[in-house]
């Protein structure tokens, strides 16, 4: 396949790509910002070929929302770099929709996994869709499990930071107008200081979306060390303190020889 080309084999759906200038940060490495996005886009268009994708649950009123993400990271992909996207379902666990993702890259070497629990949402109940009647017969993978384990459900932190408290943008919406999920692990990682990005570069990074934010809320960001390079954070609307989003990430500490220069 080309860049940009996509489909299924197996099961399996994979799309080509290629890391972009605006993909990649000061250290010509994929953000993981980038990554949610070809991961939620390579899930959108399986989901659409298997027809219970977004055209086909709107008519129901019915949306997939994502609940829980956990990618773990071996290798960033660098700027320029083709890339295959590949995801498949993993089938039900109570109300979360399992689906799995890994990037390869060009001879096929596994650089990152990811793993995700989804639940549709009925847009006018606003209440969370029992599966059987929507996933079907569509096939399954559940032995094949790219990082080993389900989506975590993450704990809340007791003695965290004073908040940081800013403002959702009209940038920070999705066509569902509502906070992208991306957009949360931009504002997860953007509460580091640019010296410790480049001393340090993610390992992992967990995210549970508990409510929604849209364009007219304030959100509140804390965060609290759980281990030597483990954090916990929690995104709370400011208006009312319900927690929006939890999140867990673990650094990995560069050798001075990879560390970017800034230049």
């Amino acid at each position: 396949m080309l860049a940009g080309q996509k489909g299924e084999h197996d099961g399996i759906w994979a799309e080509h790509a290629t890391i972009h200038s605006y993909d990649a940060d000061v250290a010509r490495k994929a953000t993981v910002e980038c990554l949610f996005r070809y991961f939620q886009e390579a899930a959108w268009n399986h989901a659409e070929h298997l027809g219970v994708g977004y055209s086909h649950l709107r008519r129901r009123d019915l949306a997939w929302v994502l609940s829980r993400m956990t990618v773990v990271v071996d290798t960033f992909p660098e700027w320029g770099q083709p890339v295959v996207v590949r995801t498949w379902p993993r089938g039900a666990k109570s109300l979360l929709a399992l689906r799995d993702f890994e990037l390869l890259d060009e001879a096929g070497s596994k650089m990152l996994g990811a793993t995700s629990g989804w639940i549709v949402l009925n847009l006018c109940s606003r209440r969370p869709q029992r599966l059987e009647s929507i996933l079907g017969s569509i096939r399954a993978l559940p032995e094949r499990r790219s990082v080993g384990g389900d989506p975590e459900r993450l704990a809340s932190i007791e003695d965290a930071s004073p908040p940081q408290v800013f403002k959702v943008h009209y940038s920070d919406l999705d066509l569902n107008d509502h906070v992208n999920n991306a957009t949360y692990a931009r504002w997860v990682l953007d509460s580091y200081p640019v010296e410790f990005h480049r001393a340090h570069r993610v390992r992992s990074l967990s995210l549970n979306f508990l409510a929604e934010l849209n364009g007219d809320d304030s959100a509140a960001h804390s965060r609290q060390q759980i281990g030597e390079l483990r954090l916990a954070h929690t995104i709370r609307r400011e208006i009312d303190g319900v927690e929006a989003c939890r999140a867990e990430v673990l650094w990995h500490r560069l050798a001075s020889e990879e560390r970017d220069p800034g230049k």
